[in-house]
């Protein structure tokens, strides 16, 4: 199969990647694997998508290093493609890293992948889902026994009152991952509510929510494909994110030296 994945920028991957490693495993079972950065497609005028893209010189590679490493390097074979003649094009950008700097970038992948989608490529995941779930409202669409209470609103007043509501609580901007701008409230920070909200309503609407103690234990992944959980040998796909909400909150006291 012809795979392509788009990538923020191809020089900025990591060996530790998930794409890095889905790539070289690619290539190693006799795929042809094209990388490329939201910058390099390009709609031609015939109504083809394109895209200037690297991959390896060899079919087999010992470690995802060294697949990464003939992918950056002068080893790496540059090639401008037509992403309308690929099996499957993986949408691996990362859109909250490009929002405040490249906000051009945020969404083209899934845009010229939705093209792509005319021509017959599969493309993972579906742009038109992808869309749904452009910022953190998309989990108000759960069912309100698997989320926890939350307000979203640009309102200082009832961001205060929901903070002193809830005696514990959690915000975070609407848009963005990472942990980034994640701030972790007790009731003897609340003198220091007016800094906080500023920082996370600099780029937009701010989510209070419910403190959920459990979030220290960390969450499990499931892997799902078409609407169904994976399975290996009878047991289902996931893998454990161990303590990640609780290692993302910055407390309140530490925001004098985030200036």
């Amino acid at each position: 199969m012809k795979i392509g994945f788009i990538v923020n920028d191809v020089m900025t991957e990591e060996a530790g990647y998930t794409t890095t490693r889905l790539g070289c495993e690619a290539v190693n079972q006799g795929h042809e694997v094209f990388v490329f950065g939201v910058g390099d497609v390009a709609y031609d005028p015939d109504e083809f998508v394109r895209a200037r893209t690297r991959t390896v010189p060899q079919t087999k590679y010992k470690s995802h290093e060294a697949y990464l490493k003939d992918l950056q390097g002068p080893k790496g074979i540059k090639k401008r493609i037509t992403v309308d003649e690929l099996d499957v094009l993986m949408l691996r950008n990362v859109p909250s890293d490009d929002y405040l700097k490249r906000p051009w970038a945020a969404s083209a992948a899934a845009e010229f992948g939705r093209v792509a989608m005319r021509h017959g490529v599969i493309v993972v995941n579906d742009p038109n889902g992808l869309a749904k779930a452009s910022t953190k409202m998309y989990f108000q669409l759960f069912p309100e026994e698997v989320r926890p209470r939350t307000l979203i609103t640009r309102d200082r007043d009832e961001l205060k009152a929901f903070a002193l509501s809830e005696g514990r609580c959690v915000l975070k901007p609407l848009q963005g991952s990472g942990g980034a701008s994640v701030f972790l409230v007790q009731k003897s920070d609340i003198p220091n509510l007016n800094q906080m909200i500023d920082a996370v309503s600099r780029d937009g609407f701010v989510i209070a929510q419910e403190y959920l103690p459990a979030a220290e234990e960390g969450d499990m992944r499931l892997f799902v494909l078409n609407g169904r959980p994976l399975q290996v040998k009878g047991k289902y796909a996931a893998c454990e994110a161990a303590a990640t909400c609780a290692a993302t909150f910055t407390p309140a006291v530490d925001w004098p030296r985030r200036e």
